[in-house]
C-alpha cells in the first residue's frame, strides 16, 4: 500500500488535486474533527471514493479481502467508536509498539494518518489497509454496536428538551398539517431512522411503538421475545408515530380506526420491507411494524431444525402429486417459513408452481405469486379458483379460514394437484376436525389429506456462550435419561453475539402426521381429535413435545424454551 507522502506525489501528477488542496482540507480536518472525505466534499473537491479503478491502479492501491479473525479488546481500544464510525476505520493489527495497522474501505483516509496518530495519541507508524464496504460494514456493525445506542440515547435526550418547531403540546397537536410538518423534523426523522437502524443490528422481527399514560415505550421482538430499548419521550410520542405513517403512506388526519401501510427502506445496502399497523388507543396509536429483510436466504429444511425422521417423513410428502398437505400453528410460528423451504425443494423446471398470500413475503424466482387484495375481491379463493385454470402442478395457499377456500383447496387436492396451507389448530391432528368445522365433507378430507405438521418454535443457545453440564435428577426425570446415555444439555449464559440474552435465533419443533388407512376411517366416522392424536401416535407420530426433548439433550436448546410452548404435563 502507498505511503501518504506516495499519494499525495501521485495525485499532483495526475491533476486530481494541488498539494495546497489537499494542506487545507488536512487543516480543516484537524480543526473540526470530521472525516477527510467530508471536509473535500465541502470544499467541493472531487470525492476520493469515487474515483475510476483505474485511478486506483495509478495510486497503487488494492482492495483487499480480510482474513477471518477476531480483533483483541486491546487492539479495538485503540480507536474509540465515535471515530470508528464517522471515519469508518477499524484497528485491525498492532506490531510491536510502534506501528498499528488500521482497515478502512476509503482510500482517502491514507491522507490523514497525522490526524489519527493526534486523535488517539500515538506517536508510531500507523499504516492504512483499504478493503470493500461490506467487510467495514461487518466491523463497525459487529464490534461497535453500541455507538448506535450511544446517539439514539443522546438524540432521545436532546429530544426530550429540545423545542420542536411546531410550537404546540402533544394535546394540541391536532391537525394534519401540523403533524406532517413535525414528522418531517430533522431530529424526529433522526431518531425514527435509529430506531430502524437499532432493530435490524439486534436481528427483531418486529417494532412496538406503544403509547402509554406516562411514557412512550419502543420494544424490539428478537427471537419471539419482547424487550424494551431506549425509549423517546413522551412529548415527541406524536412526532414519531407520525413520522412512520407518512413514510407508510397512512392517512395522518385518521386517529380513530386501524390502519396498514408498507414501507420500503434501503438500509446499509440491504432492501428492507416494514409492513406497518397503526391501531387507536386510550392514550394514542400503537403502532407495530413487522420487519422482512429482503437479504436473508429462505432457510433449508435442516436449517429449520428437522432431524432425521421428520425430514425423511416431510420429504415424503413433498413427493406426492396429487392431495392436500398442511402446516399449523399460532400466528409467528414459522409456517410460512417452512411452506417457503418446501416450495424451494419443488421449484423445478418441469413444474409450475403458483401461491397466493396476504401478503407476499419472499420473492421466488421461477414461481407465480399473486398477493391477496380483498379490497377489490382478490380474495384467497377467487384467486385459487383462477389458478386452478392455469394448469399447475404445485399451489400454495397462505391459509384456509373460510368454506369456501376449504372446499376449493380440496376438490383441487382430487384432481391431480398438490397443495400446501396453513390453519390454526393446537396439534397435527386438530387439523382433521378444523377442515370438517369449516364446512368440509369428512369424505373429502379424508381422501385429499396426504399429511399435517404442527410446529412452534424455540430460541436456539447461543452457540458462542452456551454452557455445558451434566444432567441433575429433574433433567434426568423429564428426559428419561438414563446412565450411560450420550446427551450434551447446555444452559445459556451471554455474550456479545447473543446480546446477552445467551440464545441467538430460533428453530422449529414438529410432528408430522401421515395420513393412512386407519385414520382415514376415524375421518370418515367424525371422530373426536384426541382419538385421531392416540391413532396418529401409534402409527409412528412423534408429538413435538418429545421433538422439543431430543433437541434439548443434543444441547441446542432448553427445557424451559420447550415448555414455553407445549406447556408442561
Amino acid at each position: 500500500m502507498p505511503t501518504k507522502k506516495e499519494i499525495v506525489t501521485i495525485i499532483e501528477h495526475i491533476g486530481l488535486w494541488s498539494k495546497k488542496n489537499i494542506e487545507s482540507a488536512l487543516e480543516e480536518q484537524e480543526r473540526t474533527g470530521n472525516p477527510l472525505r467530508e471536509v473535500f466534499q465541502n470544499q467541493g473537491l472531487l470525492p476520493f471514493g469515487e474515483i475510476s479503478p483505474s485511478l486506483f491502479f495509478q495510486l497503487g492501491i488494492v482492495q483487499q479481502d480480510l482474513p477471518p479473525r477476531e480483533i483483541p479488546r486491546d487492539i479495538l481500544s485503540l480507536i474509540p467508536g465515535r471515530i470508528a464510525k464517522a471515519h469508518r476505520i477499524v484497528p485491525w493489527d498492532k506490531v510491536g509498539e510502534n506501528r498499528i495497522i488500521l482497515v478502512s474501505d476509503d482510500p482517502i483516509n491514507i491522507l490523514a494518518t497525522d490526524y489519527f496518530k493526534k486523535a488517539i495519541g500515538f506517536t508510531g507508524e500507523i499504516e492504512i489497509r483499504i478493503t470493500f464496504p461490506k467487510e467495514i460494514d461487518q466491523l463497525l456493525e459487529k464490534y461497535y454496536p453500541q455507538e448506535d445506542m450511544e446517539d439514539l440515547s443522546r438524540m432521545l435526550q436532546e429530544a426530550g428538551s429540545a423545542t420542536l418547531e411546531v410550537d404546540k403540546t402533544t394535546e394540541e397537536i391536532t391537525s394534519e398539517e401540523d403533524e406532517e410538518a413535525l414528522a418531517l423534523q430533522a431530529p424526529v426523522v433522526k431518531i425514527v431512522n435509529l430506531i430502524f437502524v437499532e432493530a435490524l443490528r439486534r436481528r427483531a422481527s418486529d417494532i412496538h411503538l406503544e403509547p402509554l399514560e406516562k411514557r412512550f415505550r419502543v420494544r424490539f421482538r428478537i427471537d419471539g421475545v419482547l424487550y424494551e430499548i431506549v425509549s423517546p419521550p413522551k412529548r415527541i410520542e406524536k412526532a414519531v408515530i407520525a413520522r412512520v405513517k407518512l413514510m407508510a403512506k397512512m392517512d395522518l388526519a385518521e386517529h380513530r380506526l386501524p390502519q396498514d401501510g408498507r414501507i420500503m427502506l434501503d438500509i446499509g445496502g440491504r432492501p428492507i420491507d416494514f409492513r406497518v399497523s397503526s391501531l387507536p388507543g386510550i392514550y394514542g396509536e400503537s403502532v407495530v411494524l413487522r420487519i422482512l429483510d429482503k437479504t436473508k436466504m429462505l432457510k433449508s429444511l435442516e436449517q429449520l431444525g428437522f432431524l432425521e425422521h421428520d425430514l425423511d417423513t416431510w420429504s415424503k410428502l413433498l413427493k406426492y402429486s396429487g392431495g392436500i398437505v398442511l402446516v399449523t400453528g399460532p400466528t409467528g410460528s414459522g409456517k410460512t417459513t417452512t411452506l417457503y423451504a418446501s416450495l424451494m425443494i419443488l421449484n423445478t423446471t418441469d413444474r409450475k408452481l403458483m401461491t397466493v398470500e396476504e401478503p407476499v413475503e419472499y420473492q421466488i424466482p421461477g414461481i407465480n405469486q399473486t398477493p391477496v387484495n380483498a379490497d377489490i375481491g382478490l380474495t384467497f379463493s377467487n384467486v385459487l379458483r383462477a389458478f386452478l385454470r392455469q394448469a399447475p402442478d404445485v399451489v400454495l395457499v397462505g391459509e384456509i379460514r373460510d368454506p369456501e377456500t376449504t372446499d376449493i383447496a380440496l376438490r383441487a387436492a382430487l384432481t391431480g394437484h398438490l397443495v400446501f396451507s396453513t390453519l390454526h389448530t393446537n396439534d397435527a391432528p386438530g387439523a382433521i376436525t378444523r377442515l370438517i368445522d369449516l364446512g368440509a365433507a369428512p369424505f373429502l378430507v379424508a381422501s385429499a389429506v396426504q399429511g399435517v405438521m404442527a410446529q412452534r418454535l424455540v430460541r436456539v443457545l447461543c452457540p458462542y456462550c452456551k454452557e455445558h453440564f451434566q444432567p441433575d435428577d429433574y433433567h434426568k426425570k423429564i428426559l428419561g435419561i438414563k446412565d450411560g446415555d450420550t446427551v450434551d444439555l447446555c444452559r445459556p449464559k451471554g455474550c456479545n453475539e447473543c446480546n446477552f440474552t445467551g440464545f441467538l435465533g430460533r428453530i422449529g419443533i414438529f410432528e408430522i402426521f401421515v395420513m393412512n388407512d386407519r385414520l382415514r376411517d376415524l375421518t370418515l366416522k367424525r371422530v373426536g381429535s384426541a382419538e385421531i392424536r392416540e391413532a396418529a401416535i401409534a402409527s409412528g407420530m412423534r408429538s413435538m413435545r418429545d421433538d422439543g426433548f431430543e433437541k434439548v439433550r443434543r444441547g441446542m436448546t432448553t427445557l424451559e424454551e420447550v415448555f414455553s410452548v407445549v406447556g408442561e404435563e
